[in-house]
């Protein structure tokens, strides 16, 4: 049999067997739930802190569950999508009030100090209350600004390692870019968190260099390396050790004054990536009205009583962070933040659980499906990731900080040695 006639064949086989069928008079149809398969409810607030600004807002998270019988007898809870009941079936109440409200909830008329109460209802089921304690506006801070210099390290295209076909410079264009976006972020100009607050520091590109000559790109420093920046000559690779170490041996080239700059080191490596940005490790004596900030330990002699190494001056940035994809913006401020005494919320061993900011909801990967933006935290509250120290590998908001990490970012940047470069002009 020729192809022809064999590809014929198959036709009219193919044919002749859906003819011989009937289409199944089954009557396919989506499993339809009511309120009356709801036995028990789920719900968060995501918080226990509200500021009451009117833009503040909590975002309610609701799980409905039906009691489903096994085979030998016992009973399990099965989660479906409350957004599979009718239109208006899931309601939301403030106990205090009595009002219905809807699945977000804000304010500027609340008390601070007082409580509100919250729960969710389908039919006569009812969820546990969720209290959440009203926070005051908090007043406009004085304006701080800080000049920043991009050290942007780019490997020689004469070296052995360089692979044209790969190589991606980090561009300027999108260094101003990110910290343009980071400025909105953190002076509250993207999101609406439920604790979120402006931070009132403007981060701008440095105009001059350490010898008051005009900078032709502000705020950019760019360094060519080669193989001379390997602490072992004959090493087959250009480790992130070597790097530390050279800007370590040659500070008065790399690290640009701490009390003037804030350096930020862009090194070609990923989000995993790690060499710096080690937690402040001093504070000036606390002055009148003042108190310590929780978690630097050490007492500083004055200003000056800083060590001026790439660890403890300077910014570690990877620069993957410039790369986020299309369908996502450039978040820099996690390797900033870090710098200012601001810890990921995503929990790292050895922190005891705890950022020092109490209005922070912090999680344990370990176990999460860190593919979804809601996550629990560590008090069982399930919440939004919406914080600008959430870990950029995951999804997340990433449009605020809370008023605590303001304060404490703030704290430090004033009163920490090595870390003290803010202006108020």
């Amino acid at each position: 049999m020729n192809i022809k006639n064999f590809i014929t064949s198959a036709i009219i086989s193919t044919v002749v067997c859906f003819s011989g069928c009937k289409q199944s008079e089954f009557d396919y149809k989506m499993v339809e739930f009511n309120a009356e398969d709801v036995n028990s409810i789920v719900f968060s607030a995501g918080t226990n802190m509200l500021i009451a600004d009117g833009k503040a807002t909590l975002k309610f998270i609701v799980e409905t569950y039906k009691d489903v019988k096994k085979s030998d007898g016992s009973v399990v809870k099965q989660l479906f999508d409350y957004r599979k009941l009718p239109v208006g079936t899931v309601k939301i109440y403030e106990e205090t009030t009595n009002k219905e409200i809807g699945l977000t909830f804000n304010t500027s008329t609340a008390v601070a100090g007082s409580k509100l109460r919250f729960y969710a209802q389908v039919g006569n089921i009812k969820s546990p209350v969720k209290e959440v304690t009203i926070r005051a506006t908090p007043p406009v801070l004085p304006t701080l600004y800080v000049d920043v210099i991009f050290h942007v390290w780019e490997l020689n295209p004469t070296n052995v390692a360089y692979d044209l076909s790969s190589f991606q410079p980090t561009n300027y264009s999108d260094i101003v870019n990110g910290l343009k976006i980071m400025n909105d972020i953190i002076n509250n100009k993207v999101g609406n968190a439920p604790n979120g607050a402006a931070a009132n520091i403007e981060f701008r590109l440095a105009a001059k260099n350490v010898a008051g000559q005009t900078l032709q790109f502000p705020g950019y420093d760019r360094i060519v390396y080669s193989d001379e920046i390997k602490v072992t000559p004959t090493a087959p690779t250009i480790v992130l050790a070597d790097f530390v170490d050279y800007i370590n041996k040659n500070t008065a080239k790399f690290i640009w004054n701490p009390k003037t700059y804030l350096n930020v080191n862009i090194f070609p490596y990923g989000s995993s990536s790690g060499a710096g940005n080690l937690a402040p490790a001093k504070q000036l004596a606390a002055g009148p009205g003042e108190i310590l900030i929780p978690g630097v330990t050490a007492i500083a002699t004055n200003a000056d009583d800083f060590v001026t190494t790439f660890q403890a001056a300077t910014v570690f940035m990877p620069n993957t962070v410039y790369r986020p994809g299309f369908e996502r913006r450039i978040e820099i401020f996690n390797s900033i933040g870090s710098f200012y005494g601001l810890f990921s919320t995503y929990f790292a061993a050895g922190r005891l659980y705890s950022d020092f900011c109490q209005d922070t909801p912090e999680y344990v990967g370990t176990g999460s499906d860190l593919t979804t933006n809601i996550q629990t935290a560590i008090n069982g509250e399930k919440f939004f990731l919406e914080n600008a120290m959430d870990d950029n590998r995951y999804p997340s908001a990433h449009n605020s900080i809370t008023l605590d990490q303001v304060n404490r970012m703030r704290s430090v940047m004033l009163r920490c040695p090595g870390r003290m470069n803010s202006k108020t002009q």
